[in-house]
């Protein structure tokens, strides 16, 4: 079987921007950009899986079903999806789990029905290797250990995801798909903050990022209306990324909110690339209308 690798590199955005990811397989015959480059990383994790699927989920753009930038997520939930064969995560790249906990491990679905849906096509059925990754491993598994609870977490989280979906499919309430991505973040809490979490803490948290993914839908829906550029779709998620990071850094003390993002608390991170998101979209999308 072969190897599929987590990759990550600073962006010219450096001082605050999250770290952009992607993945290679092993023999770097393959590589997936994950809405951005795909070069030039060093390692984050790497792990044994079937290249054939990761290719089959990344889809031919690469995106690995992540359909909308900063609605449905950015380029770690793209990452994370083609990763899961290999059964690893993009974790420990800068920022990493800022935007993991606005747009989940696997991605965001909307609540903007007909509009930027974005389910998880695990491709269970296909297995084995492309021609040009099968050549053994050259890169070494930096940080490839999982730390104890990273499969439990990874296993709630998926079960999540696929409730998630099914929502969508279903085209249920937006206030449940609000109550999944809490749920989200609740197992993130309880995964990152472990025996340190107390129950004041933990329902403060889980109000927050209540109320921050009510204004992460307002600013879908003025996306779907057409009533925003890309830049300020970007500057609009960026600000909730902040608003995220400080409201939490309120509920913490400085180790708590460091063992919970990896960061310290002066670091206020962008998850938004403004180049990736002027590329990403070359008008903003409408809502479908009646029958469609």
């Amino acid at each position: 079987m072969g190897t599929l690798v987590g990759r990550h590199y600073r962006t010219t955005m450096m001082l605050k921007l999250a770290d952009h990811t992607y993945v290679e397989c092993g023999t770097g015959g393959k590589a997936w950009g994950c809405w951005g480059g795909k070069s030039g990383g060093a390692v984050l994790r790497s792990g044994a899986g079937s290249t054939r699927r990761a290719d089959a989920i990344a889809g031919a753009d690469e995106r690995a079903g992540i359909t909308c930038y900063l609605i449905n997520g950015v380029c770690h939930q793209a990452a994370n999806r083609i990763l899961f064969p290999a059964g690893i995560t993009v974790r420990g790249a800068r920022g990493y789990w800022v935007s993991t906990s606005l747009f989940g491990v696997y991605g965001r679905a909307s609540a903007l029905f007909g509009l930027c849906k974005a389910p998880f096509n695990q491709q269970p059925g296909v297995t084995g290797d492309l021609p040009q990754c099968m050549e053994g491993t050259s890169t070494p598994p930096e940080h490839a250990g999982a730390d104890p609870g990273e499969q439990t977490f990874l296993k709630e989280v998926l079960e999540l995801s696929e409730r998630q979906d099914a929502a969508v499919q279903a085209e249920r309430a937006e206030e449940h798909l609000v109550a999944i991505q809490v749920e989200m973040f609740g197992a993130l809490v309880r995964y990152r903050l472990g025996p340190r979490l107390e129950e004041s803490m933990y329902g403060a948290l889980l109000q927050l990022r209540h109320d921050i993914e009510r204004l992460q839908l307002e600013v879908d829906r003025a996306w779907a209306d057409g009533a925003l550029t890309p830049d300020e779709l970007t500057g609009r998620k960026n600000d909730i990324a902040a608003k995220f990071q400080k409201a939490v850094g309120g509920v913490l003390d400085d180790s708590e909110y460091e063992q919970l993002l990896e960061l310290p608390k002066r670091d206020i991170l962008e998850v938004g690339d403004p180049e990736i998101a002027r590329a990403a979209y070359a008008r903003p999308p409408r809502r479908p209308g009646p029958g469609r």
